[in-house]
């Protein structure tokens, strides 16, 4: 991928992030469409990491792969359960108040998120990644959008200011991971496609998985848009 294609992927990945952090303060979004695109999003970086990241990271750390997957999954783990604030999971209350600790974590996160794209455009794998990332930012900007929407203690232009940083992180965190990576070898490439596969295991299987099965009744959609999600990557793996 040339320089500048890089960079419209990354301007795209801005454009649709912020688009997921203003739908919220203009219009209410379906609980029930919100679940599906959820679900896709698990099967994307479920996919993207057992069936892309793993095998290019595998023949180059070969034993070592699970100590940078680790770090990856223990370090989102920190940041959503300590710093990060998230919606009940109980759905009985309508949303926590967001601070600066976690505006700090998704901050982080974000970054990491960039750098997982910066260590796969070194490793060809840059719209692999690119897809993943896109996906699952959407949704995590409608989230957050949302909760402080609900809150009502930000106003609209508050609220807009922040995704706006919020969309500014990743593509920022990507062109200073390129940039550092460029210069190193392709172990520590490889080290930062395995702390990304772990961040991306952590956020599908605790944050993203459980909305697959949370309601029975229609469960078969979320399950069909999980599945498709998985199919996405698969297929993507003989055109990517």
């Amino acid at each position: 991928m040339d320089k500048n294609t890089f960079y419209l992927f990354l301007l795209f990945i801005f454009v649709i992030t912020f688009l997921g952090g203003w739908l919220p303060t203009v219009r209410t979004w379906s609980k029930s469409t919100f679940k599906m695109i959820i679900s896709f999003c698990a099967g994307v970086l479920l996919g993207a990491v057992f069936f892309h990241i793993l095998p290019e990271s595998a023949p180059v750390l070969g034993d070592n792969l699970g100590y940078p997957i680790m770090v990856g999954f223990l370090l989102i783990f920190l940041l959503v359960k300590f710093i990060m604030v998230h919606p009940c999971e109980e759905g009985d209350c309508d949303y926590h108040t967001v601070g600066m600790a976690a505006y700090v974590g998704i901050g982080i996160h974000s970054v990491l998120d960039g750098v997982a794209i910066g260590a796969g455009s070194l490793m060809n794998m840059s719209l692999v990644i690119i897809l993943a990332v896109t996906i699952h930012k959407f949704p995590a900007a409608l989230a957050l959008s949302s909760m402080l929407v609900k809150g009502g203690e930000y106003s609209r232009g508050k609220i807009l200011v922040s995704m706006f940083i919020f969309a500014l992180a990743t593509p920022l965190g990507a062109i200073f991971a390129l940039a550092l990576l460029k210069s190193m070898d392709e172990v520590m490439v490889a080290v930062a496609l395995g702390v990304s596969a772990g961040t991306f295991l952590f956020i599908s299987i605790s944050d993203l998985l459980p909305t697959v099965y949370e309601e029975h009744e229609k469960g078969f959609k979320n399950l069909l848009s999980f599945c498709l999600g998985i199919f996405v990557m698969i297929l993507s793996k003989g055109l990517i």
